[in-house]
């Protein structure tokens, strides 16, 4: 058993605190479970646990020590749960880095100060979400563009549009509707300059995140356009750069980096402005318009004034929205399976949000996600409202629309390919 001066973790925690982390059921070997992901990517390895952790993860709030969690396990399920036990899976999650405390604060800012003294920000997922050596990834990419339900025609260059919109899911499982995206750039000069507005899947404390970094693909370095990247962070200093770190792990805007360097290996005119979008919902709840708060229509001001300023001497930047659209099933907290009804149902809840984008209507967009508090959980909604805003107006139209389901009903994702000519 565990003495009083000893129940917690190492360093006296006593009253742990689960990080902002990701948890959702899976099923391993025919085995509920729980799989916990950190969305940051600070903790490198999911941890997956027995189903009937849920409940001591629940009371991880820095108000419940470890028998208050026994007594709650007690009144739940009439059984006695050994306080090792309880500090066992307390120690695991430490050892894991998804608790708060000394040990995750020790490894986090020895790697905020690692990434700060990069110059380009590194591939995270190569080898991971898609293949590390560029052949065999030229060959994965180039499948997409000629499956089913991918564009199968020849590419047909438009010039740099406007504006695009492509998802952000893992190239396995939407990497035909990226290819709807991207065949409009096969064969075509290459954008001067490419803002790339990413959804932050961790939280934020700014909505508009800059990276002034160069990013590293398998094809080779896609260069920021630091001096406009500087400049940002010269005029609005913490609005921009506060959360700089979110960028290391974050994978929205890396999977736009592969597409774009497969497709301009060897330019070297092409530059890009890597921007995390923050989350919305806390305004959704609090019934507020993202310009009702001073800090979001500072950022965006600065934002539009600089790219105004920039296309003077460049021409036009193209605005590339990294998005997902809903997000619904067990696995991301919804009481019901994913059925057919559920499909057609997100189908036409989606498309409708996507007229209102096509049409440019960036207040529309927003109030059919905000009227009903998101409950689709659209994950782009920041990214996309922030395009239409930079684009002004321009209408676009739908090129590609898919869903992916898990095979057992637990989860559904959709996400669609956009141009705005």
């Amino acid at each position: 058993m565990i003495s009083e001066s000893d129940d917690g973790l190492k360093g006296g925690n006593r009253k742990p605190v689960l990080r902002p982390v990701e948890a959702f059921p899976v099923e391993i070997q025919g085995q509920k479970a729980i799989c916990l992901r950190d969305p940051n990517r600070i903790a490198p390895q999911s941890l997956f646990l027995k189903s009937n952790a849920a409940l001591v993860l629940s009371l991880l709030d820095g108000a419940h020590d470890l028998r208050d969690i026994q007594a709650e396990w007690m009144r739940r399920f009439s059984q006695l749960i050994p306080l090792e036990n309880i500090k066992g899976l307390i120690e695991q999650l430490d050892k894991h880095l998804f608790l708060e405390g000394e040990s995750f604060d020790r490894f986090f800012g020895e790697l905020k100060a690692a990434f700060s003294a990069l110059t380009t920000r590194p591939a995270m997922l190569a080898g991971q979400s898609y293949a590390a050596e560029p052949e065999a990834l030229e060959k994965q990419l180039e499948a997409y563009y000629h499956h089913p339900s991918g564009p199968n025609v020849q590419p047909c260059p438009e010039g740099s549009p406007r504006g695009l919109v492509a998802p952000h899911i893992d190239f396995i499982r939407g990497g035909p509707c990226y290819a709807w995206t991207y065949n409009l750039l096969k064969g075509s000069k290459p954008p001067g300059l490419v803002v790339i507005l990413g959804t932050a899947h961790g939280p934020t404390e700014n909505y508009l995140v800059v990276c002034d970094k160069d990013f590293e693909t398998p094809f080779g370095t896609l260069k920021c356009e630091k001096e406009l990247a500087g400049e940002m962070l010269n005029k609005a200093g913490p609005i921009f750069e506060t959360d700089g770190f979110v960028h290391r792990g974050e994978h929205s805007i890396e999977f736009q980096t592969v597409w774009l360097k497969s497709l301009f290996r060897e330019a070297e005119e092409i530059y890009i402005l890597p921007v995390l979008c923050g989350s919305f919902h806390k305004l959704m709840e609090a019934g507020l318009q993202p310009e009702d708060l001073e800090a979001y229509r500072n950022a965006l001001h600065v934002l539009k004034d600089l790219l105004a300023e920039w296309e003077k001497s460049n021409g036009k930047a193209m605005i590339l929205a990294s998005v997902d659209l809903s997000h619904v099933g067990p696995q991301f907290g919804d009481d019901f399976t994913i059925t057919n009804s559920v499909r057609s149902r997100i189908r036409e809840y989606d498309l409708d949000l996507l007229n209102s984008v096509t049409e440019g209507d960036f207040q529309g967009f927003y109030r059919k996600v905000a009227q009903e508090n998101d409950r689709n959980h659209v994950c782009g909604v920041a990214p996309l409202y922030t395009s239409l805003r930079l684009l002004g107006g321009v209408k676009g139209r739908l090129l590609s629309y898919d869903q992916w389901v898990d095979a057992n009903g637990q989860g559904l994702v959709s996400f669609a390919s956009l141009v705005f000519p």
